[in-house]
C-alpha cells in the first residue's frame, strides 16, 4: 500500500500579491507567512521524496540565498530541515530511493545535496532551463555527485506514482500524482498552484500565463474537480486543514 506523509520544511514571509494577483491595494501589499513543505511517499518499490525544502543554512542566515532586500524572508528552525523531519519518521537520507523535484527553486530543491544516493527525477526541459540561472541557485542542486534522470512528459515513478508536466511557473515544472487506496488520486502541485484559490479562480502569477492556466485546468481534471485531494505549495489556510506527519494519507 502507498502512504503519503506531508511535513513542514520552513516558511516564507512574502507579499500576498505574489500568490494572488487579483488583490488590490492595500491587501496586495500585506505580508503573508506561507508554508514550505515536502512529502514522503512510501511505496512497495521504495521511498520517494517530493521536493527537499529549504537548505538549513537559512536557520541562522535567513537572507543567505537572495539577500535581505529580496522581498521575501525565510523563516526556518533546525527541526524544519528535511533530514530532521524524515528522522522523526524513521527515515534516513540513504533510505530515499527517488527524489522528485517539482522544479529547482531554492525552496523546493534547497536540500537536494542531502540525498547523494537517490535518483532525482526532473523534466529534461526544466533541467536545461534552470542550469546557470541565478534564480535557480546551482549550489543547492547542480551538484556533481547527484544523479538526475531527465524525463519528458508524463512519466511513471513507481506503481501508482507519476510525474505530470505542469509548466507556467517555469518551463518544465512538474506535479506529482499519487493514487492512494483509501483517499483516491491526489496531486502535489508544486508551484503550479500556490493556493487553492489559484485553482478555484484559474488564475496565478506565472512566467507563462497561458501554460499556467492550462496547468491549473489539468490539475482540476486529474481529481475530477475535488480540490480536497490537491496539495498546493504555499497555502497557509489549506495547510491547517491537512494531515501532517506523523499522520498520513493512504
Amino acid at each position: 500500500m502507498i502512504e503519503l506523509t506531508l511535513f513542514r520544511t520552513g516558511a516564507v514571509d512574502i507579499a500576498r500579491a505574489a500568490f494572488a494577483p487579483w488583490l488590490e491595494a492595500p491587501a496586495r501589499d500585506e505580508r503573508a507567512r506561507a508554508p514550505v513543505w515536502s512529502a514522503l511517499v512510501r511505496t512497495p518499490e521504495g521511498d520517494i521524496l517530493f521536493d527537499t525544502g529549504l537548505h538549513p543554512v537559512h536557520v541562522t542566515r535567513p537572507e543567505a540565498t537572495f539577500g535581505a532586500n529580496s522581498g521575501l524572508a525565510v523563516v526556518m528552525e533546525e527541526a524544519d530541515a528535511v533530514t530532521a523531519r524524515l528522522a522523526t519518521l524513521g527515515v534516513r537520507p540513504d533510505d530515499v530511493a527517488i527524489v522528485v523535484n517539482s522544479h529547482l527553486h531554492f525552496d523546493h530543491a534547497g536540500n537536494n545535496g542531502a540525498f547523494p544516493k537517490a535518483t532525482f527525477v526532473a523534466q529534461a526541459d526544466h533541467l536545461a532551463f534552470a542550469k546557470g540561472k541565478p534564480n535557480f541557485p546551482g549550489v543547492y542542486w547542480d551538484i556533481p555527485e547527484l544523479t538526475y534522470v531527465p524525463v519528458a512528459g508524463r512519466s511513471t515513478v513507481a506503481r501508482g506514482v507519476a510525474v505530470v508536466p505542469t509548466p507556467g511557473h517555469a518551463p518544465g515544472h512538474q506535479s506529482l500524482v499519487v493514487d492512494l487506496a483509501e483517499t483516491g488520486r491526489v496531486v502535489l502541485t508544486g508551484d503550479a498552484a500556490f493556493t487553492r484559490e489559484n485553482l478555484e479562480r484559474g488564475e496565478i502569477p506565472a512566467m507563462d500565463q497561458a501554460a499556467a492556466k492550462a496547468s491549473l485546468a489539468l490539475i482540476r481534471s486529474l481529481v475530477d474537480g475535488d480540490l480536497s485531494r490537491v496539495f498546493t505549495s504555499h497555502d497557509a489556510a489549506a495547510w491547517g486543514t491537512w494531515r501532517h506527519a506523523p499522520a498520513s494519507y493512504r
